[in-house]
């Protein structure tokens, strides 16, 4: 049996108001709290329209602060609301689960704990990738790597 709380993490799409899916529109305006990771100030007022309780991540961002240690907190911060029975909405630039650890890991922890929790996806840079450069990845296939292995793991 799961908890009361729960948590939900959509996407907000690449394009300001074209690219969000209307399950990812409905869990932000039916969440208790919205917790935002997004591109700039402008989604962020976007995504304030929708729900009157949004809660910008930015603020656990710090000049000299690790990442390792920003997420953390991130992750903490949406999982007290979930622990308090809230129903915790976090929106994510992009797709909630490219390229963002923050996502992955509370639905991991929130289900670890017992709550519900799930990931909505949104568009991501490679859909709009795809679709600029008429690209299919079906025909001959796709391979991705991220420049930072190359360069840190000399994969």
């Amino acid at each position: 049996m799961s908890q009361e709380g729960s948590l939900a993490c959509v996407g907000t799409g690449m394009m300001l108001g074209a690219h969000m899916g209307p399950r990812a529109r409905a869990t932000i305006e039916q969440a208790d709290v919205v917790f935002a990771a997004l591109s700039d100030p402008l989604v962020e007022l976007w995504v304030q329209q929708m729900h009157p309780d949004v809660r910008s991540l930015q603020p656990f961002y710090g000049e000299g602060k690790s990442r390792h240690e920003t997420y953390r907190q991130m992750v903490e911060a949406m999982l007290a609301e979930v622990r308090a029975g809230r129903r915790v909405c976090g929106a994510f630039y992009g797709h909630p689960g490219v390229f963002a650890l923050v996502p992955h890991r509370a639905i991991a922890q929130a289900r670890a704990e017992g709550y519900e929790a799930h990931m909505e996806p949104g568009v991501s840079a490679e859909d709009c990738l795809y679709a600029d450069l008429g690209i299919d990845p079906g025909m001959f296939g796709c391979q991705h790597f991220e420049a930072s292995q190359f360069m840190f793991y000399r994969r």
